[in-house]
């Protein structure tokens, strides 16, 4: 005959263990959802930068170059026909060079999450271990 008492504990034990484990895997979304803000507000505020530091320097970069054509222009005032026929030439082909770059980068894979999806495979790694440790 069975005790009572005893099956009682038992779903007092087992109850006790779901609850940890629902506590745990609780604890462990929390963590990665923090985890994948923090990630997302780090990539904004890089891409922030980097874009505006980009647009400034394009901006810089233009006008110091019109600049410098101009004045090479003024220069050699009889070959000014050339002088813009070759910087214009070189430009085209300078942005069509980046053309080419921003494809190519834009055909890699991005690295955003990378870090969060690695630690929930290493949590599911983990809850996978434990369930055949339980069996």
């Amino acid at each position: 005959m069975v005790d009572p008492t005893g099956s009682e504990e038992a779903r007092e034990g087992l109850f006790a263990a779901l609850k940890n484990t629902i506590a745990t895997l609780i604890a462990i979304v929390k963590t990665r959802a923090e985890l994948l803000v923090t990630e997302l507000e780090e990539e904004k505020f890089r891409l922030m930068s980097l874009w505006s530091k980009a647009i400034g320097a394009a901006f810089f970069l233009a006008v110091g170059v019109i600049m410098a054509v101009f004045c090479l222009a003024l220069a050699l005032w009889e070959h000014r026909i050339l002088v813009f026929g070759l910087f214009a030439t070189l430009f085209v082909g300078i942005g069509f060079a980046l053309i080419g770059s921003l494809k190519k980068d834009a055909a890699k894979g991005s690295r955003l999450f990378h870090a969060s999806l690695s630690e929930l495979e290493a949590d599911m790694n983990q809850l996978r271990r434990s369930v055949h440790r339980q069996e």
